[in-house]
């Protein structure tokens, strides 16, 4: 059958088929498949939660891994459709992430709320971190609320992205960036840091 021969008879279908009763087959066979999904192809060690409306879409052969003792907030949604996302232990993902493979997270990794690691379905610029095969985020990182990893990047170990970053280059160890696009700002932060410590030291005396 012919794409043409298929779209006519799918319009048939429409044409036979009330509305409601469409919108709720479909409604149905999308519940089925993410819980079937989430319970196939969600492999997690001990004591990970997967809290309410978690969303894993996929295409074979890929699939996701989650470490121990690792939390995923309300509202995410995990695409595994162009590779594997695999996740350290101790993670803990904030509400409304979005989550796109081929993508490697490493332990103790944390995110706020409303952060997207994209897919490479999404436009990056042509530098050579972009012609990385997967994203990679170290140990010990934190993502701040509403940041945007972009595909192919790697955030290294002990790192941490400021609230609303779009980051679209590799980060450091033990860096901290911000800014749309993201820009190494450790060396301020650093004396900003120092500085609040003296003034808060300074205040116990």
């Amino acid at each position: 059958m012919n794409f043409r021969a298929a779209n006519d008879s799918f319009r048939k279908f429409e044409t036979i088929v009330p509305s409601p009763a469409r919108t709720l087959f479909k409604n149905m066979y999308l519940k089925i498949t993410r819980f079937y999904n989430k319970k196939k192809f969600v492999k997690k060690e001990r004591f990970v939660e997967l809290r309410y409306r978690f969303r894993f879409a996929r295409r074979k052969p890929y699939f996701a891994h989650i470490g121990a003792r690792t939390i995923v907030e309300d509202f995410n949604v995990w695409d595994g459709k162009s590779g594997n996302i695999s996740v350290g232990k101790n993670c803990w993902f904030g509400l409304h992430n979005i989550v796109m493979g081929p993508i490697e997270i490493g332990d103790n990794v944390q995110t706020g709320p409303n952060v997207s690691i994209l897919g490479m379905r999404h436009p990056v610029l042509k530098t050579e971190e972009s012609k990385r095969d997967k994203t990679i985020i170290g140990n010990n990182v934190w993502i701040s609320t509403g940041s945007i990893i972009m595909f192919g990047v790697k955030i290294g170990d002990n790192a941490i992205i400021g609230a609303g970053s779009v980051v679209t280059k590799d980060v450091a160890e033990d860096s901290f960036v911000a800014g749309n696009p993201a820009r190494d700002l450790t060396r301020l932060a650093t004396v900003k840091w120092q500085k609040a410590d003296l003034h808060s030291n300074d205040e116990q005396a």
